[in-house]
């Protein structure tokens, strides 16, 4: 693979999803993303460990790195479309929610029906009717038994089934033959996916070349930040201050790229940002980033310059060192 693909697939794929997808590939693990409804966020996709919205997916499927599997069915609300709808069951007669699922009886000879506790006395167990007083013995000659329903406390009714409405998050009420049916993909990763192997590969040459100086390097290490924020770091160098090494290889580096990196290193507490960035990146653009705090190098490509980085790395943590001294 050519560095200026490299370069791409780098950039495009936040880091997260670059490294557990690699490590699903390594393992040969055939994974499959299905949608899930949260509430207050609709439906979402686990990805490897993270939430993220269904836009997202797509935006991976747009670009080569998700492929559908099938479709599944979810219902939504048939008047807003949300997907995040409960059932809310009520009285038939007085459409009070204060309702309760009971064990029923029935005294035949005065017809009342109520639940078990009401004809239940003392124990051992002697039933009497509440409404005649009779004792009732025989089960199928005194009373009966016609299993589970549900007792309306406010109205007093007796019934079967509830009535069921189906409420969305804005309050709209729905019958089950009322909804409609959205349809959501079930993803997969696609073979495109794999092209992300030999940058992954670099990164873990690299860990092993700092670790073979005598440097504590990891890769791809997830490091909280001050903000609470989770950042997953290409190759951290733990120390004082710990070393993060960013790459900035895609030519979708915009504008809002160094001040990300500079929130970044801001963000991460005792540490000093390398960022490794193309050679052609902007001189302006490079102006924001705080010297005190972001070391750059600039490289042609990635393959051949991990020698370089290498020097870099090792320099300047042996700076870093003295000055601590």
């Amino acid at each position: 693979m050519e560095a200026r693909e490299i370069s791409y697939w780098t950039g495009s794929l936040d880091k997260h999803f670059f490294s557990s997808a690699y490590r699903a590939l390594s393992e040969n693990r055939d994974v499959e993303f299905k949608p899930e409804i949260r509430q207050g966020l609709g439906v979402v996709y686990d990805l490897f460990g993270i939430e993220i919205p269904e836009e997202k997916m797509r935006y991976y499927l747009e670009r080569g790195y998700m492929e559908v599997v099938r479709d599944i069915s979810i219902p939504a609300c048939n008047i807003c479309g949300d997907v995040c709808i409960r059932p809310w069951l009520v009285c038939p007669e007085c459409s009070s929610t204060n309702i309760e699922k009971k064990d029923l009886m029935v005294h035949y000879d005065c017809n009342y029906m109520g639940s078990e506790e009401e004809f239940m006395q003392s124990r051992p167990v002697i039933y009497r009717c509440p409404k005649c007083g009779k004792e009732l013995k025989r089960v199928g000659i005194d009373y009966g038994r016609p299993g589970f329903g549900y007792i309306c406390r406010d109205c007093r009714s007796i019934f079967q089934i509830p009535l069921i409405w189906l409420v969305c998050e804005k309050g709209h009420k729905n019958k089950v033959d009322e909804l409609i049916i959205k349809k959501y993909p079930i993803y997969r990763l696609s073979d495109e996916v794999k092209k992300l192997l030999p940058i992954y590969n670099i990164v873990e040459d690299l860990v092993r070349e700092l670790a073979s100086h005598g440097l504590r390097a990891e890769g791809f290490k997830y490091v909280k930040g001050i903000s609470g924020t989770t950042y997953t770091i290409p190759i951290f160098i733990d120390g004082s201050p710990s070393i993060i090494v960013e790459f900035g290889l895609s030519e979708e580096i915009d504008e809002r790229y160094p001040l990300m990196m500079l929130i970044e290193a801001i963000d991460i507490p005792n540490s000093i940002m390398f960022l490794i960035l193309p050679h052609d990146f902007k001189p302006e653009l490079e102006s924001i980033l705080n010297p005190e705090k972001i070391k750059v190098i600039k490289i042609h490509d990635l393959e051949n310059s991990k020698d370089k980085i290498i020097r870099e790395l090792i320099t300047i943590h042996s700076v870093v060192m003295d000055e601590e001294s």
